[in-house]
């Protein structure tokens, strides 16, 4: 600044670290899919005149699946000529262009075609005679002629001396006929194959519950006419999508369609591992369901399209992911997912009985944590539905512990997704989110004994178990990554990490382009050392000092001068994660007041 004007002046300078905030590390989103069978947006027909192929699509209201033709016949025939762009030149056959504008195809009313005097064909057909030069029409009436001027004088000709007024063809091959074209497969088609809306940010049941309600609603309104919806015809949209949400609420065949779609299997997993999450102390969530033609499909979908996994992209405070009741195949999508981003923890649903050996998806850096058994809940006073599909078949099929006449199974990673926020909000995501009570919940279905816990605890399966007076627990703390690098065998080692380094990677946003020297390296070791020592201090890591819980290097040393020309700072950091005390063991020997006698 410079000082020309005789005053005083006041300069803001920078005197401090600038602080560095721990982000989100309980903030899940759950995504759900539910079955969508797409209303045909077109019926799509392929011809072949036995060279090549055209393809052209035709609305549904003139067209039905079967090639058959639906409301106005001229309509119909505009619509198709236009969709596989065929016009007057065109046309290949003229006993088939007479049977289009309604010619019998047999019969002494049909047209006759026969040799008329020399060198033309004539055409007889309802009273009338019209003779053609034959070195442009057989005497089989196809057109043989390359001159497309001559085809339109032809047809002409046709309009002019046969009663020809409308188009009248039965079905989509009467058309492609005359322009000799055989129909090879009609087929309806959608433009869009998937449901989809981007994920909602909520922070209890009642909001959670009335989303589903608005959800539903608009998915009723693009998916069916508004008038079979609610008895009225409304223009606009926003207003049409209040209409169905109220009448969720009031007429009862629409709320019994809600409550049996909230009951269908997958959408009741969905459901019940959302409101699992707040029974167990969830605070913000984020729900997203995926409507999908397959269910057993893949859930990683489209980027470009922010479909399935990639519809939480945008969602930058969300550290968990949830997908209650998804296959196997799906959740190591999932795990796979979190593990590229490294930002997120996955958490997944072992089946419903099992044993030590059961598969499990691998993880190279335990960016995952699996949970055995099912939970089983109260049946809500909504659910209309059943759990047939619950099929356990082998050997395991004796492990099932039965659900009562009220209860209902439910996967677990939902419950378990609160209690992780639980944990985190009471004592720090340093602390194992284990020896938790599971609340929510009436059973398992699935009694897993100590002894049985070690195959599954040697491998990184977390089991949850019943223990006598002490309630439901989670009963491990392992992530996926257990047999690939011990580093990353528990939880909170992993989700802790996960938080140092996106809270130092955004709250160090501002020295991107600042002079890369000295004072660069120190004021970054201010702020990160400021942000560690606050980590250290809520006891997130292990050491009585703070040198021995955490360093911060970043010096001539890290930074040589090709790093510096490259453009890049280097800053070193190591920090030394407190572990849960997964074993206690206490040894004890007897003692006779002067010498100990161990056992």
């Amino acid at each position: 600044m410079e000082y020309h004007t005789p005053g005083v002046y006041i300069r803001e300078v920078d005197s401090g670290p600038k602080p560095i905030s721990s982000v989100s590390t309980s903030t899940p989103g759950f995504l759900g899919l539910f079955e969508f069978r797409p209303p045909n947006d077109a019926i799509a027909i392929t011809g072949s005149d036995g060279k090549r192929q055209l393809r052209g699509k035709v609305v549904p209201q003139l067209v039905d699946e079967k090639g058959g033709i639906k409301g106005d016949a001229g309509e119909a025939t505009t619509a198709l000529t236009q969709a596989f762009k065929l016009g007057n030149k065109n046309v290949k056959d003229i006993k088939k262009y007479l049977e289009l504008y309604g010619a019998p195809k047999a019969g002494a009313a049909a047209p006759k075609f026969e040799p008329g005097t020399k060198g033309r064909v004539k055409i007889t057909y309802a009273e009338k005679s019209l003779e053609l030069p034959e070195v442009n029409v057989s005497v089989e009436g196809k057109v043989i002629t390359d001159s497309d001027q001559a085809v339109e004088d032809l047809l002409n000709k046709l309009h002019e001396t046969f009663p020809l007024t409308k188009a009248s063809p039965k079905t989509a091959a009467d058309v492609l006929a005359a322009y000799g074209y055989e129909v090879k497969a009609t087929e309806g088609t959608a433009l869009r194959s998937e449901y989809s809306v981007p994920p909602v940010p909520i922070t209890n049941k009642a909001e959670f519950f009335r989303w589903l309600q608005s959800y539903f609603a608009q998915f009723l309104i693009e998916t069916r006419p508004v008038e079979d919806l609610v008895g009225r015809s409304i223009s606009d949209p926003d207003d049409a999508a209040d209409a169905v949400y109220e009448a969720l609420s009031s007429d009862d065949a629409l709320k019994k369609e809600f409550r049996d779609w909230l009951s269908t299997p997958s959408v009741f997993n969905f459901v019940a591992g959302v409101n699992g999450f707040y029974d167990n102390g969830g605070g913000k969530s984020y729900v997203y369901l995926m409507g999908t033609q397959d269910l057993q499909s893949s859930i990683r979908e489209n980027q470009a399209d922010k479909l399935g996994l990639y519809a939480f992209d945008d969602v930058d405070d969300m550290a968990l992911m949830v997908a209650p009741g998804c296959n196997p195949n799906q959740q190591r999508e999932m795990l796979e997912l979190c593990e590229v981003r490294k930002d997120r923890f996955a958490l997944l649903d072992g089946p419903i009985v099992s044993d030590g050996n059961m598969d499990i998806p691998a993880s190279n850096k335990g960016y995952g944590a699996l949970y055995v058994p099912w939970v089983k809940i109260t049946k809500p006073s909504w659910f209309t539905g059943n759990q047939d599909h619950i099929k356990v078949t082998g050997p395991n099929r004796r492990k099932l512990i039965k659900t009562e006449k009220n209860e209902l199974f439910v996967p677990p990673s939902g419950h378990v997704a609160g209690i992780y926020a639980r944990v985190d909000t009471e004592r720090g995501v340093h602390k194992a989110p284990a020896n938790e009570i599971c609340m929510g919940i009436t059973g398992l279905s699935q009694n897993i004994n100590r002894l049985e816990q070690g195959q599954y605890n040697d491998r990184g399966i977390n089991a949850i178990r019943i223990f006598k007076d002490r309630g439901i627990r989670v009963w491990g703390a392992r992530t996926l990554g257990t047999m690939s690098d011990a580093s990353w065998k528990y939880i909170n080692v992993r989700r802790l990490f996960i938080m140092v380094e996106q809270s130092i990677m955004i709250g160090s946003q501002w020295a991107v382009f600042e002079p890369n020297d000295h004072a660069l390296w120190k004021k970054l070791t201010r702020d990160v050392r400021a942000y560690l020592m606050r980590v250290w201090r809520s006891g997130a890591l292990f050491g009585t000092t703070a040198e021995e819980a955490f360093y911060v290097k970043c010096d001539d040393e890290t930074n040589p001068r090709y790093l510096i020309d490259a453009g890049q700072v280097n800053v070193q950091i190591g920090i030394c994660p407190v572990k849960p005390a997964e074993f206690v063991i206490f040894s004890i020997g007897q003692w006779d007041g002067g010498a100990l006698i161990e056992d």
